[in-house]
């Protein structure tokens, strides 16, 4: 279990987004992952609030985490995914990002994430991200 975890932690270091977005893993189980993260003002949109686009960076990123942390370990190219925005997060206010692995098939990955209000666990987003993995079979 620890291993996997500082193998996920060695992953994060490899994306852009976890260095600028100054994310931080709390646990890596095989197939769920999650993340926290302090809403700053740079991660925000002209009202004060998380980014949508940002949002959308954060279901991407986490869920392929997530999909890192299975026993095939491919990241997959993403082929599907959207956003439901439920409510805002406004600049200090920390979320959880929670993505889990609902079904990895031969070629295909599916994954669901949420993110929430940490202190309150009121939802704020849930994207839902397919993936395709390739094939298990060589031409």
């Amino acid at each position: 279990q620890l291993w996997y975890t500082q193998i996920v932690r060695a992953v994060f270091k490899l994306f852009i987004p976890f260095v600028v977005i100054q994310m931080k893993l709390l646990s890596a189980t095989p197939g769920k992952v999650v993340c926290e993260m302090k809403v700053e003002e740079e991660h925000t949109n002209r009202g004060g609030t998380l980014h949508g686009g940002l949002t959308a960076t954060l279901v991407d990123v986490v869920s392929t985490a997530a999909l890192l942390y299975t026993e095939r370990a491919v990241p997959g190219v993403s082929v599907d995914m959207n956003i439901t925005y439920t409510s805002a997060a406004k600049i200090g206010e920390e979320i959880l990002i929670t993505a889990q692995i609902l079904k990895q098939g031969r070629s295909i990955a599916f994954a669901s994430v949420d993110l929430t209000d940490k202190a309150t666990g009121k939802l704020i987003a849930q994207g839902r991200h397919t993936k395709y993995l390739g094939s298990n079979t060589s031409k």
